[in-house]
Parts: structure tokens; C-alpha cells; sequence
């Protein structure tokens, strides 16, 4: 387990070497768009085998807020909403909380 849980941190540290691979590819693909789908499956299984609680949903509550205030403040702040900026910082700021459940739930087992 603990090597699945080291995944997402090794290829955030070859991050220059995965990035060319997928420029030599012609791929435009980011290491957030490959980490983000891993780290939600690894929570999950994470959650259901060390924790008594699920964290996805509380995961899904504090994406789900994140963008409803990202696109009110876009929207009434800014004057102008774009999909694509707006998906842009979502996304990352979507990595970002992620991470932190991750970290967090590594921790928690860790202490148990």
C-alpha cells in the first residue's frame, strides 16, 4: 500500500521527464489531468479499508463549493465568465484540496 501511496509524489518528481515523454508523443496531456483520477481511486480505497468514514463525499462537497463560489465571484466580481478559465483554475485548485486529502489521509493512517 504504500507504494500505490507513493505513486502520485514519483511522478510529481519526474514530472519533466513524464511531461517530454508525452511532447515526443504528440499527447497533450498535464500530470494533474493523470493524478487527479488516481488519488480520488486511492482515497476511496483508502477510506474503505484504514477509516471509518468514506472522505469522496466530503472530497465532492468541498469541490463542489470551491466552484460555486470561483464561479459567483467570476460572474458578478468579474463581470465575465469563461468556461475555459474558469475549468482552468477549478481543475487546479481541484489538485490542490485533493493533495491535501491525500496527505492528510496518509498522516491519519500513519498515526493509527
Amino acid at each position: 500500500m504504500i507504494g500505490f501511496y507513493l505513486v502520485p509524489f514519483v511522478i510529481l518528481f519526474f514530472s519533466r521527464w513524464v511531461s517530454s515523454y508525452f511532447k515526443r508523443l504528440r499527447i497533450s496531456v498535464k500530470l494533474v489531468d493523470l493524478i487527479i483520477p488516481y488519488m480520488f481511486m486511492l482515497l476511496f480505497i483508502m477510506s474503505q479499508m484504514y477509516l471509518p468514514i468514506n472522505l469522496i463525499p466530503y472530497i465532492f462537497i468541498v469541490i463542489s463549493i470551491v466552484g460555486i463560489i470561483l464561479s459567483t465571484y467570476f460572474t458578478f466580481f468579474k463581470k465575465k465568465l469563461s468556461v475555459y478559465f474558469f475549468i482552468r483554475i477549478w481543475w487546479r485548485i481541484v489538485f490542490i484540496v485533493c493533495l491535501i486529502f491525500y496527505i492528510a489521509t496518509g498522516i491519519w493512517i500513519i498515526y493509527l
